[in-house]
């Protein structure tokens, strides 16, 4: 399949039709064997986590899971960035997913028998049209004790974010990875953060 159809699908959305972006984020990850092994590439998963008191719901746009003892594990987790159209934070509901992808893991280990994590980094990443943002974010125990119980927490939470180091800064967020040279260092990016996500043990 060809990068650049696709990228103008991303970048040039027909009027009406829902963004390409997943589709487009789908097809990186592929492109790049993240889902290799035992990993699987998932759209809209609904993931929850207590807030408050509460029951609350955060939903990927894409997502990697890994097999533990048959389940699936949430290790990557892909949010749009729809500025364009809404005001809501991609960055903050990236984050939202993370924690609720760390308590479904932990959720999921107990039911197979496995010691709950006290700690995971997940990789994550944003999208604006074609232009990526790079996340690592490390939910914690006690960071969820804390919003299921209204609390601030003790320790700091730890989010790593790379903007890729493209030549020209103020061509990014409009033409994305259409122009050529962004494009080489956007995907040379990708390809190091295989290896973060490569590295996961869940």
């Amino acid at each position: 399949m060809e990068v650049l159809p696709i990228l103008s699908d991303v970048m040039y959305p027909s009027p009406g039709q829902e963004s390409s972006v997943d589709d487009f984020a789908v097809f990186l990850l592929d492109m790049f064997d993240f889902d290799e092994g035992n990993r699987v590439i998932h759209c809209r998963r609904e993931l929850g986590f207590s807030m408050c008191g509460k029951r609350v719901n955060a939903k990927t746009d894409v997502c990697l899971t890994q097999k533990v003892n048959q389940a699936a594990a949430y290790i990557l987790l892909v949010q749009e960035d729809k500025r364009l159209i809404t005001p809501v934070d991609a960055e903050a509901q990236l984050i939202a997913e993370a924690c609720a992808a760390f308590s479904e893991n932990n959720n999921l280990r107990e039911r197979v028998g496995l010691p709950r994590l006290t700690s995971m980094t997940f990789p994550g990443l944003t999208l604006i049209g074609s232009t990526p943002t790079f996340y690592k974010i490390t939910v914690t125990e006690e960071l969820l004790i804390a919003l299921a119980t209204a609390q601030y927490p003790a320790t700091p939470t730890i989010v790593e974010r790379l903007v890729p180091p493209i030549p020209d800064p103020t061509s990014f967020q409009s033409k994305g990875m259409l122009n050529l040279n962004n494009r080489i260092v956007a995907l040379q990016c990708f390809q190091a953060f295989k290896g973060v996500v490569h590295d996961i043990d869940i």
